[in-house]
């Protein structure tokens, strides 16, 4: 109660420190996205981007990354492979590098196949818009490698990625042939329309039909840097028809250019404003009208031309300033967030310090009441103790006593009327002292053994033992006292090897079998064995025990109440205890079957049986 009255005083205190630990753990609180939190938000990126939002997609996904920890690299690759997209739309091309290198970097350590061929394409178109087409090939190499290779072991892994990679790639090769010398030109271009025409069967085995306008829009293409200009009007042409049927409107207009038919193509590009594909008709158109002599006209078409020229130049400036303005965007919010992670950083050191400083003294105090409490356990358990060995001794002098007080009065007996005593009445005089003096001797080495266990001085031996011939060398310590009353021990022991302590087995076994014949009548049996695998059993055919009496066997009770034998025999009851404590350091297990005036059987298994893990009784025997 005075402990509770010291705690209540400290209420206050004790609301505070709870406190200050919520507001601790709350500014400590990281802001974490769920999964799908991450996919909606990358969702949102990628519409805002599709909508031409470019300046918006990035602000999303630069507001997502706060929130994914640095360790989280799968998310983060998801915003990522937007900002790559996002930085790619703008011609910034070194920001989208880096976003695009980050994602390989995490997909060829940690990510699935698939994963790692979708950043080599990533990567792969970037390099080839910044003109970069040998890292490209090389990229798309691998891809369409990690492609096949997913087909091969994946049975329902769709081709289609494996299309798009070599539609990819056949366009990289058709671009890097314009630098390449005749016959080189020639072999790479042949195997771009190899790749592109495997791509093109895929698609229409999948129905993929949008895919297969572009794809026959690129194999024209192709044919016509072969300078085989009918295969080339003749794909284009299909290509033209597909892309009007799906409403793929740019693969429409590169058609049209394709065929050289300038004017559609200029109309066409206007009503959907493509400028560059516009420009580059009027281009051709007025180059077709100077040609023709029909100046007028030619005029017009360079007016249009350089319309859309200052046009295309004002979008790449705007595009650049965007690029710059998304730049310094990024610089102010990443400012920003160092700045409030400083301040955040500083909170935490102070309110870490207070917290340090507060648990520190209830460290103190909780220390300080522990004392007191540890203090007076120690002190009750000091006098129990004290109490109980008081009781224990008092029982073994009083036990010690009365035998030899017996046989101080028979010798006496012998002594002075030696010569009226006959030969039979002298050895059954003889036969009572020597019982008294092995009574005496079972208490002195129980007594030994209890003094050496409280003081942690038994020295323990472990060897690898012949369990059956140590029952035979400890059968004859205890055969006087059956002979005495008249009880046979019967002796079935089998040939088993134990590690454990010889001397522990001797002493667990003495005593089993003075309790045997202390509780059995004259004339019976005592049977000892043996069983497999690391056994051995003492049974009796006695007054049996109580249910009681065997959970008082088994606990931890320090005393069993001494009850007197068959034939008056006294006891401390301390064997079984001794029992128990000497199988209980070494892992041994004691199990007790007994039915009332049936007798006991005592079960000692050693097979689990190991070395005391008391570092105490170790350095017993070395000294």
């Amino acid at each position: 109660m005075r402990i509770l009255q010291k705690c209540c005083i400290f209420a206050p205190e004790m609301r505070k420190i709870l406190t200050i630990w919520i507001v601790f753990l709350s500014v400590m609180a990281v802001s974490a996205m769920t999964r799908e939190e991450v996919d909606a938000q990358v969702d949102s990126a990628y519409n805002a981007a599709m909508a031409g939002q470019i300046e918006q997609a990035i602000s999303i996904n630069k507001d997502g990354l706060a929130l994914v920890p640095e360790d989280s690299m799968s998310w983060r690759c998801e915003f990522y492979s937007c900002l790559l997209y996002c930085y790619h739309r703008l011609g910034d091309y070194q920001q989208a590098l880096f976003y695009g290198e980050e994602c390989l970097n995490y997909d060829e350590q940690y990510g699935e196949p698939q994963d790692l061929s979708a950043s080599l394409g990533n990567l792969a178109g970037i390099y080839s818009s910044s003109g970069r087409q040998d890292v490209a090939e090389e990229y798309l190499r691998r891809a369409i490698a990690i492609e096949q290779q997913l087909l091969q072991t994946e049975t329902d892994y769709s081709p289609k990625s494996l299309a798009i990679r070599q539609a990819m790639l056949g366009e990289v090769l058709l671009s890097k042939s314009d630098a390449l010398t005749d016959s080189a030109k020639t072999a790479t271009l042949h195997e771009a329309l190899a790749l592109t025409e495997q791509a093109l069967q895929t698609d229409r085995t999948l129905g993929r039909k949008l895919q297969e306008g572009m794809r026959l829009a690129q194999i024209g293409h192709i044919y016509e840097a072969l300078g085989d200009a009918h295969k080339a009007k003749d794909y284009t042409s299909q290509a033209l028809d597909i892309a009007r049927e799906t409403g793929n409107k740019m693969t429409e207009v590169l058609c049209l250019l394709q065929l050289e038919r300038y004017a559609e193509a200029a109309e066409r590009a206007h009503e959907l404003g493509f400028k560059k594909q516009e420009f580059q008709a009027c281009d051709k158109l007025y180059a077709r009208a100077k040609a023709a002599g029909r100046h007028a006209e030619a005029l017009e078409w360079l007016e249009r031309a350089r319309v859309l020229h200052e046009a295309l130049q004002n979008e790449d400036t705007q595009r650049q300033l965007t690029i710059a303005q998304v730049a310094y965007d990024t610089y102010r919010k990443e400012q920003l967030l160092a700045d409030q992670l400083q301040q955040l950083r500083q909170k935490q050191t102070r309110l870490r310090a207070l917290l340090f400083f507060v648990l520190l003294a209830l460290l103190v105090i909780a220390l300080l009441v522990g004392l007191v409490i540890l203090l007076r356990k120690r002190n009750t358990l000091i006098a129990r103790q004290a109490a109980d060995k008081k009781r224990q001794y008092g029982i073994l002098s009083h036990d010690l006593r009365n035998p030899v007080m017996a046989q101080q009065q028979l010798l006496q007996m012998l002594y002075t009327n030696y010569e009226h005593y006959a030969p039979e009445e002298v050895h059954t005089l003889v036969g009572q002292l020597l019982a008294g003096s092995d009574n005496q001797l079972a208490l002195l080495r129980n007594l030994q053994e209890i003094v050496q266990l409280d003081r942690q001085a038994r020295c323990f031996r472990v060897d690898q033992l012949d369990l059956a011939a140590v029952l035979r060398d400890t059968v004859p310590d205890i055969q006087s006292a059956a002979l005495l009353k008249n009880v046979t021990i019967d002796l079935h022991a089998d040939r088993l090897l134990v590690e454990t302590d010889r001397e522990m087995i001797r002493t667990v076994l003495r005593n089993l079998l003075s309790n045997a014949i202390k509780f059995s009548p004259k004339g019976s049996t005592v049977e000892v064995g043996t069983i497999p695998p690391a056994a051995f059993y003492v049974r009796d055919h006695g007054v049996g025990m109580t249910h009681k009496q065997i959970q008082h066997i088994l606990t931890d009770q320090k005393q069993i109440e001494p009850s007197a034998g068959t034939d008056g025999e006294s006891g401390t009851g301390y064997g079984l205890v001794l029992c128990r404590e000497l199988l209980a350091l070494c892992n041994g297990k004691m199990d007790i079957q007994s039915v009332q005036g049936e007798g006991t059987t005592f079960t000692i298994d050693l097979q689990n049986a190991y070395y005391p893990r008391n570092k105490q009784y170790e350095h017993s025997c070395t000294r």
